[in-house]
This record gives structure tokens, sequence and C-alpha cells, in this order.
């Protein structure tokens, strides 16, 4: 009975909630549609062209068995500094130099090939998921704080923080053991490309879809929200791409480095699909992002006790840089949908909307 009861309270939440949801994108669609608009330019602009490339790429060096192959020379570098198996390296590496899912990607693909342990991918997750030194230098410390030099200073402190993670959480636990680790080399290179450009592909549209979401959520909340210092933290810690700027006005370089390491409610809600498929509960990723937030900010403090870096006032956060890049991200998303959709239907015969939107 008690089961009943809760199934049916669920229901009635659920159903209230989406009936609010749709009365409040009416009443707020001015403010919903300015900010699906923002969205739209940060996936055109900023995500795709930064993101897609890399993630082909590292999905390429673990289904080519690329990674695979170079255990032998990774090894002893990811056994004495992290206690990891050397195929963890691709998703170490693209962790720290490829944004945010990039890393996440690799270590699910590990993970489901049975290529490392459950505690593995818990390992890997508190510290190889971190925004591209192309973000952080460019975006956030050169077009926000108008200065390439705190964007270094942020790259090191997001670097620091994140290894430091990394290391500790090496002390914690045994050594490792996993499944699998054979070589994938009688993996056709055509093969492993084509698949590459799928996941990618795939896992491109569903980060750009979650950022529209979250947009339109966004634009509902700041709707509401009067108080200038309420809107900075929301922004600060909600959707990164736009929020660097806000805590920049906040607290400058320490704060828009624990920001970035923190990465935003966004990016969370883009790699729950990821956590899920590593078995790792939402609150300890939550609690990893928080410590590497922590860990960044004291980094970016102590180096600024030594060095001193003049920022301008907060700049326009709508990239110039990648003001040329929209046309052709809309291209290369497009591609990439014909492409799920052309491998989807030879495996099947048949195309559904969630293969393509996965």
């Amino acid at each position: 009975m008690n089961i009943k009861k809760n199934g049916n309270s669920k229901k009635l939440f659920l159903t209230v909630s989406v009936i609010l949801s749709g009365i409040l994108l009416i009443a707020k669609r001015t403010a919903v549609a300015d900010e699906i608009l923002k969205g739209l330019s940060v996936c055109g602009e900023i995500i795709i062209p930064s993101l897609f490339p890399f993630m082909t790429l590292s999905s390429f060096a673990v289904k080519s068995g690329i990674c695979d192959t170079l255990t032998g020379i990774t090894s002893p570098v990811m056994q004495k500094f992290f206690r990891l198996p050397g195929n963890c390296f691709s998703p170490v590496f693209f962790g720290f130099i490829g944004g945010y899912p990039t890393g996440a990607m690799n270590i699910s693909e590990l993970y489901e090939n049975k290529k490392i342990s459950r505690t593995d991918a818990k390992h890997m997750l508190s510290f190889c998921v971190n925004a591209g030194p192309a973000f952080i230098v460019t975006a956030a410390g050169e077009m926000t704080l108008g200065s390439p030099a705190a964007g270094i200073v942020m790259l090191v402190s997001v670097c620091i923080a994140s290894l430091f993670t990394g290391i500790a959480f090496s002390l914690l636990k045994k050594n490792s053991q996993t499944g699998n680790t054979d070589s994938c080399a009688t993996v056709e290179l055509s093969s492993s490309l084509v698949e590459s450009a799928y996941s990618s592909s795939k896992g491109i549209i569903s980060v750009c879809t979650w950022i529209l979401l979250f947009s339109a959520f966004s634009g509902i909340v700041r709707s509401f929200i009067k108080n200038k210092t309420l809107l900075l933290v929301f922004g600060a810690f909600s959707e990164i791409t736009t929020g660097i700027s806000a805590a920049s006005e906040l607290g400058g370089i320490p704060l828009v480095s624990a920001a970035i390491s923190f990465g935003g409610i966004c990016v969370m809600m883009q790699l729950l699909p990821i956590i899920k498929k590593c078995d790792i509960k939402v609150h300890e990723y939550l609690e990893f992002r928080i410590l590497n937030s922590v860990l960044s900010f004291i980094t970016a403090k102590i180096i600024l006790l030594f060095v001193n870096i003049p920022v301008s006032a907060v700049a326009d956060t709508q990239s110039k840089l990648w003001s040329r890049t929209a046309p052709a991200s809309v291209m290369l998303i497009i591609m990439g949908c014909i492409l799920i959709a052309d491998i989807v239907s030879g495996r099947s015969g048949k195309i559904s909307f969630s293969d393509i939107t996965g």
C-alpha cells in the first residue's frame, strides 16, 4: 500500500512540475528565448569547435587499441603517480587537454569494455574532468579578465588541484586490479575511426542538448532573481561558459579558477549518463568537484601572493575569437547526424530519433 501511495505521489509531483514548467515557459518566453539564443551561440562558437576533435581523437585512441599498445610505456608513470594501469593514460591525458566530457567519455569506454575496475573509473573521474587549456587561457583569461597571464595562473591552479586530487586518491586505494587489458590491435583502423566519429557525434549532440535545456531553465530562474549578488553566484556555478564572467566579478582570478574546476551544474548534467555507466553515485562525483574547486581557489590565492597580475574590467564573454566558426559548427553537427543515421540504418535498417539524440 505504501509503495502504491509513493508511486501516486511521485506521478502527482511530476504532473504538477510539468504543468508548472509549461506555464513558466509561456510566461517567461522572452527570457527563455534570450538564454537559448546565448546557449546556441556557446554551442556553435565554443563547445563544438573545441570539443568535437578531441572527443573523436580520444575515442579513437581507445577503440583502435593505441592506448593498449602504449601500456608498456605508460604503465610505470601511471603506476608511480596514480597507481593506475597503463591503459588509463588516454583518459588522464585527454582529461587535461580535451575539455570536460572528453576524459569522462574515455573512462566510460574503458569501463564498459572491462579494461578498468569501478575503483579505477571512480579514481579517474575525481581528477580527469577539466576544462581545456584553450578555454581557460583564452576565454577565461584573455577575453574575460583581459589578461593571458591570468589564464595561465588559472590553468596552473586547475591542473595542480586535479593532480593533487588524483595522487591523494591513489594513496587511499589498493593497487589496481583490472579486467581484460589485452591489446585491441586486431581492430580495423577504419572501423575504429567510424565508430569514434559516431560516438563523438552522439556525445556532442548530447552536450549541446543539455546546454540548451539548461539555458531555458536558467532564463526562468534569472527572471525571478533581482539581487545582483545572488544572480552572479547563480551564474558562476550553474553554466561555466557564461558563468566565468560572473565569477570574475565576484572574486577575480581565484573564484574563476574555482568555478572552472567545479564545472557547473550544467556540466554535471551532461556527464550524468557517463557517471551512471561507470556505476558512480552522483554525490561522489559532486564531492570530487567541490574538492577540486576548493583546491583551485587556494592554489590560485597562493600563486597570487608571489605574482602580481592586473586584470581589466569584466569583458564581454561572447567570444569574438570564434565568431566565424558558428556556421561551420552547424554544418559539423548536421554531418554528425547524417553519419549517425547512416551507421544506424546500416546496422538495423531502421532509424529512430533516440539513435540520433542519444
